[in-house]
């Protein structure tokens, strides 16, 4: 996976095994940011233009990678306003962008980036699903 686009674009599909591994080391650049900025080093320019220069880069991260979780999961962008929500924020991105599973094949923002296609439907498709027993596929 492209990191420039992971972390920078707001376009297309991230599923959640993704989400995860670059949220995660998302969230520890920002940590040494919070420890490091106390009223006693609100004096040092140095440390205030790399933490807002970190912070910013966090925001911008954060923002994409949400943003594509949601296309995902076929909501629009806008949803985006609930994550800044105290109490329910963490609530709907640990729930919606973290656990629940993307949409099943193509939707309105691009390709399933699991490569499923859309889901089965009707008499026809469980015919053709019993004559297809020999093949099976695991999705990770």
């Amino acid at each position: 996976m492209d990191q420039k686009w992971a972390l920078f674009s707001f376009r297309g599909r991230m599923r959640r095994r993704d989400y995860w591994l670059y949220s995660i080391p998302v969230l520890l650049v920002s940590l040494p940011v919070f420890l490091y900025t106390t009223p006693e080093n609100a004096g040092n320019p140095l440390l205030n233009i790399l933490s807002i220069m970190v912070l910013i880069f966090v925001f911008w991260a954060s923002v994409a990678l949400n943003i594509k979780r949601l296309h995902d999961r076929n909501k629009s962008a806008w949803w985006i306003i609930l994550t800044f929500l105290p109490l329910i924020g963490p609530i709907f991105v640990i729930v919606e962008l973290g656990i629940l599973d993307g949409t099943v094949g193509d939707n309105q923002f691009g390709a399933d980036p699991k490569g499923r296609g859309a889901p089965p439907s009707g008499p026809s498709a469980d015919n053709e699903s019993k004559d297809d027993k020999d093949t099976m596929t695991i999705d990770m």
